[in-house]
């Protein structure tokens, strides 16, 4: 029984966890219903005790710092020299500084110089002047005082418990810890040395024994696989048993661990149902950066409210974390449509605010203006203490965190994070200068980058640890798993700033080291359990491993191959093409009902009834779209001031290029009055050089046609096909000066007559509709294609309409109207085409079937339709059919 006056001692933090509940679990088992537990500390942690009681009682008057205000100081002096930024420098420098002090390594100032490399000795003159600013400042890191310690404890200096017990050092202890325990020995402190029950010793020098067996695999992945299906038989047969499985590399292997447990331990959640509580555990976790909770917060800080892109709305919108997101989640879906839809690829905290207003996200409308608010008044440089306070009341600002309720992982990663905000606010200690917002972010994120989280055990049967945290450990089954001849012993591994003869004493910089340390390593693991298993992975290369020569006396069997996935018999409906009819009467989406319904039944259906819309965000920039749009801004506005070709071939040059620019100006005042943030002042320039060239040749070729007078700009026109009724407008109809008129459609992009073929479904329905929709019909129909490399009008017509490109029918000798006889049976033949799509469409026709493959490249419906899956499942049929 231990005293209460007494200490136990840990290596690691897991094993204190183990400790505690022991020594509670037993007290309990005794019938006791309170009592004072035992201190159980680890070692790292028992030196922060002893540290913050000697200052507090010592008459010392520097100021300790921990491993974080620390490493600020290394990247201050780092960022001084050549490696302006780069935190990782500065991490491998503090290492460096760790390893001179725990392994009592001699320090950089006594380095003979014929020892030093390029590194080496740029990393001593860091460390000098490291050294001078902590003097200078009066700080003490944590290495420099615990090497200060031994001394300080023979002297009396710091208050030790009456015992300590020393519990789980497999490991042979760093010159450091064994220095500060000899020093504790000295001072009276009783030391016990204490260990777990332990299994007979299977790694020996003098003896071999046969008692484990090693599988071989081929691939990683099986031997992962195996290990977990191992330890769900055991679990399932006593599920009160402790099964731990060691992976030496687990760090490297933390995401295939993750998912390759899941598939075997919970299959429905694997097939992305919801799951239950986890039976297994792994010790080592991602960067909190990656946490979905971190991740949100910090991207949430990093955002700029008068400047956000749409995929950083989006994050905001679909974020749980945010108040009121149970309540108005489906409001904030809507909110991403439209935004999606109808707004540039920048936008601004307003905008998003105005349009959460408009979808009933009231409570974020709200949220979002406040956050405005705060972040205006709190731009100012601060140092870290202000920033923190800042930060938190920033996301407080804008409701995060009180969004759904958190599970018990993410109360722990918010706990986490306020950690790490508490100990961002500690370096006021080492900066003295007041850091600008986007500094102070980049210090908060480097921290939550450099931190790693994994949820506490909750009670796990199972645990997935590394070497470090298994040893000194104790279970009732064990799976060590990568026991090749490269792991273990591992390579020798220097640090790159410190000399070779200088860390020659450290065990992991020489290969006799590393054989000793993996000896002692494999020999703490293989009695750590009563019943052990082994593995490895030899690899599908030409040269395969080998398992490790340290165990090279045990048994090895070859474990099984992949396990083949059992497939599932898919639901085939008989006829799943016809939706309800629709009820008669109007419908939204012109006639891109229509065309939808041409290219592809399902495409109508899913988007025209359905509401399948496509929520692609913009990119930066203006789209085809979008320059489109400007263009027929451009052209409308001209044509409104100036009524026919007579009054633009009066215009001289000063004047037509005044006009020009007139109209270029009210089309781009139009355009960003829409999109504030969609063009820089340096891009409304560019767009409008261009708006003006493309205007300037468009209306040479405008000069060029027989006279003719603009009746008609952006009219609308109502169309009826069958019961389908739809809406359109029209860019521009022309009276010729020989009577009739032409329908002129502005086009930017690939087009051509072609596309109005006589089919049952058309290519392009657009002209064709409004043409037999119009009374009288028109004597032309035409595309005017404004592309840079082609300005032209394409188009058809009932006799000579005097624009060049624009064909007469009956008179075209080349496919696909040469059979065509007459005007008025072509767009006979295009309203009995049209009038079948929209039956078809009417009557809920919803047939997978698009009118050539090109249709489905830029369709957003593939994920509902299901295409190429359909196209797999039919080859399959028709394969089978040919076998029979």
């Amino acid at each position: 029984m231990l005293k209460n006056d007494s200490l136990v001692l840990t290596p690691t933090a897991r094993l204190t966890r183990a400790m505690s509940q022991r020594l509670a679990r037993t007290q309990a088992d005794a019938g006791w219903n309170a009592w004072i537990q035992p201190a159980v500390l680890n070692f790292p942690s028992w030196l922060t005790v002893l540290r913050d009681d000697y200052f507090l009682m010592a008459d010392d008057e520097r100021v300790p710092i921990n491993s974080s205000q620390s490493l600020v100081l290394w990247q201050s002096l780092i960022d001084a020299d050549i490696f302006i930024g780069e935190p990782k420098v500065a991490e491998l420098a503090q290492a460096a500084w760790r390893m001179i002090h725990e392994y009592g390594l001699d320090q950089p100032e006594q380095w003979p110089g014929l020892w030093l490399s390029e590194d080496s000795r740029q990393f001593r003159d860091w460390a000098g002047r490291y050294v001078a600013l902590c003097a200078e400042q009066k700080l003490v890191d944590e290495w420099c005082f615990n090497a200060e310690l031994p001394d300080l404890i023979e002297a009396g200096l710091v208050e030790l418990p009456d015992q300590l017990n020393l519990l789980g050092f497999d490991l042979a202890m760093p010159p450091l810890q064994q220095r500060i325990i000899e020093a504790a020995d000295k001072a009276g402190c009783r030391i016990e040395w204490q260990s777990l029950e332990r299994r007979q010793l299977y790694i020996k020098t003098d003896t071999k024994t046969n008692t484990a067996t090693i599988t071989r695999f081929i691939e990683g992945d099986e031997e992962l696989l195996a290990a977990a299906r191992w330890a769900r038989q055991r679990i399932e047969a006593e599920p009160d048993q402790s099964i731990g499985i060691v992976v030496p590399d687990l760090q490297g292997r933390l995401g295939r661990i993750e998912s390759l447990f899941r598939q075997v331990f919970d299959p429905p959640s694997f097939g992305l149902s919801p799951s239950g509580p986890d039976p297994w555990h792994i010790s080592l976790g991602h960067a909190l950066a990656d946490w979905p909770l971190v991740a949100d917060a910090s991207l949430f800080l990093g955002l700029d409210p008068w400047r956000i892109s749409q995929p950083q709305a989006t994050r905001l919108l679909r974020s749980p974390f945010v108040d009121g997101w149970i309540q108005e989640q489906s409001g904030r879906a809507e909110v991403m449509a439209s935004l999606a839809q109808f707004a540039p690829h920048w936008i601004d905290a307003r905008e998003i605010a105005r349009q959460s207003e408009r979808q009933g996200a009231e409570r974020l409308g709200g949220r979002l203006a406040a956050w405005q608010a705060f972040r205006r008044n709190n731009a100012k440089a601060a140092l870290p203490s202000v920033w923190a306070q800042r930060f938190q009341e920033e996301l407080s600002a804008l409701g995060f965190g009180h969004g759904r309720g958190l599970d018990s992982r993410e109360y722990q990663v918010l706990q986490r994070w306020h950690e790490l905000l508490e100990a961002f606010s500690e370096l006021d200690v080492v900066i003295d200068r007041p850091l600008s917002r986007g500094k102070a972010l980049r210090h908060l994120s480097e921290r939550a980058r450099a931190a790693v989280f994994r949820e506490r055990n909750p009670g796990a049967a199972i645990e997935v640890l590394g070497v470090e945290e298994a040893l000194g450990s104790e279970f009732d089954a064990l799976w060590i798993t990568t026991l090749d001849g490269e792991t273990w012993p591992g390579p020798a591994r220097r640090d790159p700033l410190i000399p070779g003869p200088v860390q020659a004493r450290v065990p992991g910089s020489s290969a006799q080291g590393c054989l000793d340390k993996a000896r002692a390593q494999l020999n703490g693991l293989m009695s750590a359990a009563g019943q052990v298993h082994g593995s490895f992975a030899s690899g599908s290369s030409e040269q395969p491993l080998e398992i490790t020569p340290l165990l090279r006396h045990l048994s090895m069997v070859e474990g099984d191959g992949p396990v083949s996935i059992q497939t599932m018999e898919v639901d085939i409906l008989p006829d799943d093409s016809q939706a309800p009819a629709l009820p008669v009467g109007p419908v939204r989406g012109g006639t891109g009902v229509l065309q939808s319904q041409s290219d592809c039944p399902f495409k109508a259906f899913a988007g025209k009834r359905l509401g399948a819309r496509d929520l692609s965000p913009p990119r930066p920039g203006l789209d085809a779209s979008a320059r489109g749009s400007l263009l027929h801004q451009a052209l409308e506005h001209f044509w409104r001031k100036l009524p026919d070709q007579a009054s633009l071939n009066a215009l001289g040059d000063e004047e037509l290029a005044r006009r020009i620019e007139s109209s270029v100006n009210a089309a781009l005042d139009w355009f960003i009055q829409r999109n504030r943030l969609a063009l820089s002042e340096a891009g409304r320039k560019l767009e409008a050089e261009c708006l003006h060239r493309t205007m300037q040749r468009w209306l040479a070729v405008e000069r060029d046609r027989d006279a003719f007078r603009v009746d008609r700009l952006e009219a609308p026109i109502t169309l009826k096909f069958g019961k389908l009724e739809l809406s359109g407008k029209v860019d521009r109809v022309d009276e010729l000066e020989g009577g009739g008129s032409v329908l002129i459609d502005y086009k930017t992009g690939q087009s051509g007559r072609n596309s109005w073929a006589p089919d049952a479904r058309l290519a392009d329905v657009q002209l064709p509709a409004y043409a037999v929709s119009m009374n009288p019909a028109p004597a032309a129909i035409s595309f005017a294609r404004l592309r840079p490399e082609s300005l032209v009008f394409d188009g058809l017509a009932e006799v000579d309409a005097g624009m060049s490109g624009v064909e007469v029918i009956g008179q075209i000798r080349r496919a696909p109207f040469k059979e065509t006889e007459s005007w008025q049976a072509l767009l006979a033949d295009w309203k009995i085409s049209l009038e079948a799509l929209a039956e078809d469409f009417q009557q809920g026709r919803a047939a997978v079937d698009p009118r050539k493959p090109e249709v489905c490249r830029y369709c957003h419906l593939m994920s509902l339709c299901r295409i190429h899956e359909r196209q797999t499942l039919m080859d399959d049929k028709l394969t089978e059919t040919t076998d029979e």
